[in-house]
């Protein structure tokens, strides 16, 4: 009778442990499933601890919790070496059961200890073909007894769980092998991206080759008169200084000139042209140097000034040429004032050629002053930003620099904006929407051929009406 009790009583045992695990873990995955899974265990078991792992790499050396119940609450998710604890024989694909004193077997395992385990029974967790993903385990502060049931159970919520493990294995596989594919069509389509850009630098720089021999020949014809005008203009300007020297020791020297003398000052107003005269040097001086600059362009255009490599401070260049243009910045008239808003990072010194980079700043911010002085902007705006490009994602700002493969210059306006259309043609010799007058057209033709073909580097434009407009310099270091 006794013994027919017994068995009911472990019969109703096992069913009731079915009906956990069917209850508990068929609406569940992942990660919630094995919380419910070893709480359950746990109860079931009637024991005080219940883990479930999953291997950690390759070597079977370490483990991950997956779920860890301590009898009150859940563990966050840690990793543990499998040497010198009961876990590493599981893993070897044994079932290991230390009835009590698992912590004289193994002195080491910081978690026993921790915990105050006295009592240790687990179980592999295996895939379809046998191989094994982790370990199933319970534990206990007081001794485990030696219970067919509990061995059973256990071989029941390790066959839910490891099927659950290898699912979840599986998800992510293909999660991954998804994202590989996806940054593969990225990197197709970055690199599609990249040609485009190729292609049509190699075009514009063919556009520039065939312009370039008639530009040399241009830019010559024209240096020669310049230098002839601007190379005079010094001794002219001492010659008139030393005359009027001479004028001034007569004057002292015969105070009471004849009538003639004084008719002659009045009637070619003497302190008029000595006054005048230094305007007029000045200006014939700044027209001889807006010649010169701009066979200066023709000349850069056509590549035939030979320029210096060396190390420059990018924002002095930039600095330097906003100093030139702040004329332009300031209010007159009905002009408002623009505003420059400077945005530097860091940056190391860069190998370029210094004056031509600095005319490709010239260029830019003329035109972005151009765009406002169009555009009714209630606040205009320049700004104007520099970051470092870097070989990998750095966070400390040391290492950027040390690990920077080029700069980038961006320059931006709140104007009107630009049309497709005229994007297309944005860097194009000799085409500009300005007025005739104002633009030649070799402006930014000229930029580009500066940072694309002496430098290496790229020069885009990002518009759209109404939106502003931006130019963004990029600059290899090496």
């Amino acid at each position: 009778m006794v013994g027919s009790i017994t068995d009911i009583s472990d019969r109703q045992h096992r069913e009731e442990a079915l009906r956990l695990i069917v209850e508990g873990t068929a609406a569940t995955t992942g990660r919630e499933f094995f919380r419910t899974c070893t709480r359950y265990l746990a109860q079931v078991l009637q024991v005080r601890c219940a883990s479930v792992t999953e291997l950690a790499n390759e070597a079977k050396t370490k483990v991950k919790t997956l779920a860890f119940w301590t009898g009150e609450s859940f563990r966050e998710e840690f990793e543990y070496e499998l040497v010198g604890t009961p876990c590493e024989q599981v893993l070897l694909g044994l079932n290991c059961y230390y009835p009590s004193g698992v912590q004289d077997h193994f002195p080491h395992a910081q978690n026993l200890l921790n915990l105050g385990v006295q009592s240790y029974l687990g179980i592999p967790l295996v895939d379809s073909a046998g191989n094994i993903l982790g370990h199933l385990a319970v534990m206990d502060d007081v001794p485990i007894s030696n219970d067919p049931d509990k061995d059973l159970i256990l071989r029941i919520f390790a066959a839910r769980a490891g099927a659950e493990l290898e699912r979840k294995l599986a998800e992510e596989a293909l999660q991954q092998s998804e994202a590989r594919e996806r940054d593969k069509a990225n990197e197709l389509k970055l690199t599609l991206e990249e040609l485009k850009r190729t292609q049509a630098q190699l075009i514009q720089a063919e556009k520039m080759s065939s312009l370039g021999q008639m530009l040399a020949g241009v830019a010559h014809e024209i240096n020669n008169p310049v230098n002839f005008i601007y190379g005079n203009l010094t001794p002219a300007n001492q010659y008139f200084q030393d005359l009027l020297r001479l004028i001034d020791l007569y004057q002292q020297s015969f105070p009471n000139s004849t009538p003639e003398i004084r008719q002659l000052t009045t009637e070619i107003d003497l302190d008029f042209m000595v006054e005048d005269w230094q305007k007029l040097n000045s200006s014939i001086k700044m027209g001889a140097e807006r010649i010169r600059k701009i066979v200066l362009s023709l000349r850069n255009f056509s590549r035939v000034d030979g320029c210096e490599l060396k190390l420059v401070d990018i924002h002095e260049g930039i600095d330097n040429t906003l100093l030139i243009l702040q004329n332009r910045l300031r209010a007159v008239g009905n002009r408002r004032e623009i505003e420059v808003i400077k945005e530097y990072a860091p940056l190391p010194k860069v190998k370029c050629y210094a004056s031509e980079l600095n005319q490709v700043f010239m260029n830019l911010l003329s035109n972005a002053i151009d765009a406002l002085e169009q555009h009714s902007a209630l606040r205009p705006k320049i700004k104007i930003r520099t970051e470092i490009r870097s070989q990998e994602n750095i966070v400390n700002s040391d290492s950027r620099l040390l690990n920077a493969s080029g700069v980038v210059i961006r320059i931006t306006d709140n104007g009107s904006g630009i049309s497709e259309e005229v994007k297309k043609q944005i860097f194009d010799p000799f085409f500009t929407t300005k007025p005739v007058g104002r633009g030649t057209g070799l402006g930014l033709a000229i930029s580009y051929q500066i940072i694309v073909e002496k430098h290496g580097g790229h020069l885009r434009c990002v518009s759209s009406p109404g939106e502003g407009t931006e130019f963004v310099v990029e600059i290899p270091l090496e």
